[in-house]
């Protein structure tokens, strides 16, 4: 077979018959890398196919017909591949149960992702959830049970309808609804039911977090081997089955710690926390991080006469923002800083912690530094100089209150 073999199509190949000059035609197993060979979908209901993109966006390669083509595992592949839970679901079927418990599933407002298909190897995901639903997983949601998938101006609706305020924040509507309006007479515009996860499936979905969590990694690698240890969470997948899947947290901090220098899997972070401190309290936070980093200033010091570009420790600081590491972030950026790094989104993170805090004039000296490391060619150069014409004005805010 050619190097190149792979890419002919699979319907009817010709060969030429050396002795009677005559066209043979041969059968090959070879899908296509093509846009116009695309994945049954005859199992898809009729009532479920306006949720999926047109039949010939499912090719069997992602970007068909280019260099960069890859292969989609299916799912009945990837059960060869891979290892089930304890309960006996596959990686699919647990980022489904994910998908599951925020109520917007099946026949979701935007339509199916294709990701079920071409990361996940699923065509028909209707169907793969009555499963699901069959093995107990999930059930169908009452009425009450689908007010979280509902947009808060819906659930407004809901309740000016039934002539109840509609004060408050979506919590409190979606309470307000479930405790003084009666199922029967829930009235939702357009109605489609929703699945809900069962105590097994809340069960499985706990004891199986990886899943979702590697979903949504940052940092993931694609499954090549070639290129280096894969991070992903099929790699993942492989390790756990070893071990208790709930005490996943420590499997994956341990690599993230080992890879990128931050254990984020066991980091608690609340992105959607309000932040409300008095004055006073505020203050005495940017105080603190102020004498924080002057302790560091002899580790900043000697980090940044080590050798390294200053990369290792930017990205570093990023992986540690993110986890709301702030003062160990603060420092990382301190040095990669101090090296002369040329990249302008370690200034602006840098930046954006400092303000924070509160620590303008500290802000002012990272964006001047990143200004005269950065060149001024970069095409992010100019939001540098937006960002110090900004920090200038709340100094001066600043020292007129």
């Amino acid at each position: 077979m050619g190097l190149f073999d792979f890419l002919k199509p699979k319907n009817q190949q010709e060969i030429v018959n050396k002795d009677q000059k005559k066209p043979v035609k041969r059968q090959s197993a070879v899908i296509r890398n093509s846009p116009d060979s695309y994945v049954d979908a005859s199992s898809v209901s009729p009532d479920e196919r306006p949720f999926y993109n047109p039949d010939n966006y499912y090719t069997y390669y992602s970007y068909p017909g280019s260099e960069m083509a890859t292969k989609v595992v299916t799912f009945e592949e990837r059960k060869q591949k891979s290892y089930p839970s304890a309960r006996g679901l596959y990686v699919a079927e647990i980022l489904l149960l994910d998908y599951c418990a925020t109520g917007k599933y099946p026949k979701p407002k935007g339509g199916y992702p294709g990701l079920w298909w071409f990361k996940y190897g699923i065509r028909d995901v209707g169907h793969a959830l009555e499963s699901l639903k069959d093995r107990g997983f999930i059930q169908w949601a009452s009425k009450k049970g689908s007010l979280n998938g509902l947009k808060t101006e819906e659930l407004k609706k809901i309740l000016s309808d039934a002539n109840l305020p509609t004060a408050g924040k979506k919590a409190d509507l979606i309470e307000r609804i479930a405790t003084q309006i009666p199922e029967g007479s829930i009235v939702i515009p357009n109605y489609v039911p929703k699945y809900e996860l069962t105590d097994l499936g809340k069960q499985e979905l706990e004891d199986n977090g990886y899943v979702p969590y590697m979903h949504k990694h940052k940092l993931t690698t694609t499954e090549d081997e070639r290129f280096g240890e894969t991070f992903n969470v099929w790699s993942i997948n492989k390790l756990i089955h070893k071990k208790k899947t709930s005490d996943w947290r420590k499997v994956v901090g341990d690599i993230e710690r080992e890879r990128f220098g931050v254990d984020m899997a066991n980091a608690v972070v609340d992105s959607k926390q309000e932040q409300s401190l008095k004055k006073s309290d505020y203050l005495a936070k940017r105080d603190e991080m102020r004498a924080y980093l002057s302790s560091q200033q002899p580790t900043i010091n000697k980090a940044i006469k080590s050798k390294g570009d200053g990369f290792q420790e930017g990205f570093r600081g990023i992986n540690e923002k993110a986890v709301d590491q702030d003062k160990e972030a603060l420092v990382d950026y301190y040095i990669a800083i101090g090296k002369k790094i040329d990249a302008p989104a370690y200034y602006r993170e840098a930046a954006i912690l400092l303000r924070k805090y509160g620590m303008y004039e500290e802000e002012l000296g990272v964006i001047e530094a990143g200004l005269k490391n950065v060149p001024r060619q970069n095409a992010h150069w100019d939001k540098l100089l937006e960002r110090k014409n900004k920090v200038l004005e709340l100094i001066k805010r600043s020292n007129e209150s």
